[in-house]
C-alpha cells in the first residue's frame, strides 16, 4: 500500500481547531458578503480512517485546479472521528453563509444524525453504512446499497488494509470506479506526498465538478447533470441515477474490479 501522506499545514490542527477555524471563518462570512462561497470537504483527517479525508481532498484540489472557480474556495473539515463531532461539524458549517455546499465521506460525516440538521446541499459519496436521512442530502452512490444500509466503502477499506477476507467477494461493492493512467498521474503530480488515488478518487473529483458547475450555472445540485469520468451523474428523489455497482477483489496489496 501507498506510504501515508505526510500532514499537510493546513490540516496538522486537531479537529477542535479545525472547528473553530469553521466558527472564525463564519463570523467573517458574516460580515463581508462580498467575501467568497465556500465548498466544505467533510471528512476525517485524524484517526483511523484518516486516508479516506486525504484521498478525498486531493481529488477536490485537482477538480479545482481544472476547474479555476474565482469565487469559491476549498474548505477542509476534519469530521471529528465520532457521530457527535460530525454533526457538530455540520451544525458549525450551517451556521457559516458563506458555504455553499457540503461534500461528505466516511462513516460519520455521512451518519443520519449529521445530516438532519442540515439545510446545505449535502452530497454524501460512498456507502458507510447510512442511508439518507433529510431532504437536502444526495447520494452519490448506488441507491440500493444505500437503503439497504450497505458498507460496501467501509468494507473494502478494510480489505485494502487486510483485514477482511476478500473470499466472499460479493460484500465488496462500490460505485467508485479504478482510475485510469492519465487520472492517476495528474492525481499523483498534484501535490507532495500526494496517496495513491483509491476507488473513490474519480467520483469524488466528478462530484466536486458538478458541484462546482452548479454552483457557476446558479442551478440547483439536485438538478444538475454532469457528464464526468464515471459517466452521466445525476440525482432523482436524492439518489445518484443508474449509480454502477462495481465488485472488487484483493490482488498482492491492490484493489482489482472483477469484470463479469
Amino acid at each position: 500500500m501507498a506510504a501515508e501522506p505526510r500532514t499537510c499545514d493546513c490540516l496538522r490542527a486537531k479537529p477542535f481547531l479545525l472547528l473553530l477555524l469553521a466558527l472564525v471563518l463564519t463570523s467573517c462570512g458574516a460580515s463581508n458578503p462580498e467575501a467568497p462561497g465556500k465548498i466544505a470537504l467533510l471528512a476525517p483527517f485524524e484517526g483511523q480512517y484518516r486516508e479516506i479525508g486525504y484521498n478525498a481532498l486531493y481529488a477536490v484540489r485537482l477538480a479545482f485546479g481544472d476547474a479555476e472557480p474565482h469565487d469559491v474556495q476549498l474548505l477542509a473539515v476534519d469530521d471529528g472521528g465520532t457521530p457527535a463531532s460530525a454533526l457538530a461539524r455540520v451544525r458549525a458549517l450551517n451556521l457559516d453563509p458563506a458555504v455553499l455546499a457540503i461534500i461528505a465521506l466516511g462513516p460519520y460525516a455521512t451518519d443520519s444524525a449529521a445530516q438532519k440538521p442540515n439545510d446545505k446541499p449535502l452530497i454524501l459519496i460512498g456507502n458507510w453504512g447510512q442511508d439518507r436521512a433529510d431532504a437536502d442530502s444526495l447520494f452519490a452512490a448506488n441507491a440500493q446499497q444505500a437503503m439497504a444500509r450497505g458498507r460496501g466503502d467501509l468494507q473494502l477499506l478494510n480489505l485494502a488494509r487486510g483485514l477482511a477476507d476478500d473470499s466472499d467477494s460479493k460484500g465488496f461493492v462500490s460505485s467508485g470506479a479504478p482510475p485510469d493512467e492519465e487520472f492517476r498521474e495528474r492525481y499523483l503530480n498534484s501535490a507532495q506526498y500526494t496517496p495513491a488515488p483509491n476507488w473513490l478518487a474519480t467520483l469524488t473529483y466528478d462530484i466536486a465538478r458538478l458541484t462546482l458547475a452548479a454552483l457557476a450555472g446558479g442551478k440547483a445540485i439536485s438538478t444538475m447533470e454532469y457528464l464526468g469520468l464515471n459517466g452521466l451523474i445525476r440525482f432523482e428523489d436524492g439518489y445518484w441515477v443508474d449509480a454502477p455497482l462495481n465488485r472488487y477483489r484483493l490482488e498482492g496489496d491492490q484493489l482489482t474490479l472483477i469484470v463479469d
